[in-house]
């Protein structure tokens, strides 16, 4: 397990550069929702939520510092992204599958820290 976690340990150097880059995405879906259905539009109200979720990720993660808690926040975002998602494709924005990248980092991020939770858990 040890193995893994040393694989995937550029996660921690990477991930601030990867968080901007992904809310950058966030920002331009949310221009484009509005810029088609308008800020009334419920996936405009749900881009918000998904944009204030990933955004406090850091804060909750830091504050608490447990690996429990960034999982879950983790499996929340990993769900909010896939369902953002969904609903962005049933809008006239073809350009829907720029989620993807952060769906596939939700995943990565998903795994290193379950890694370093079952090595915190199961190993010691």
């Amino acid at each position: 397990m040890e193995n893994i976690i040393n694989a995937l340990s550029w996660i921690d150097s990477a991930a601030a550069t990867v968080w901007i880059l992904l809310t950058i995405i966030m920002f331009w879906f949310l221009y484009k929702v509005y810029e088609t259905e308008g800020r009334k539009h419920p996936v405009f109200h749900f881009g918000i939520f998904l944009m204030v979720l990933v955004w406090l990720y850091p804060l909750y993660t830091f504050l608490f510092n447990q690996l429990e808690v960034a999982l879950m926040g983790n499996l929340i975002t990993l769900w909010a992204t896939v369902t953002y998602m969904k609903k962005l494709k049933k809008l006239p924005i073809k350009e829907y599958k720029w989620m993807i990248p952060q769906i596939v980092w939700i995943i990565i991020a998903s795994f290193y820290v379950g890694s370093m939770l079952f090595e915190k858990h199961l190993m010691a």
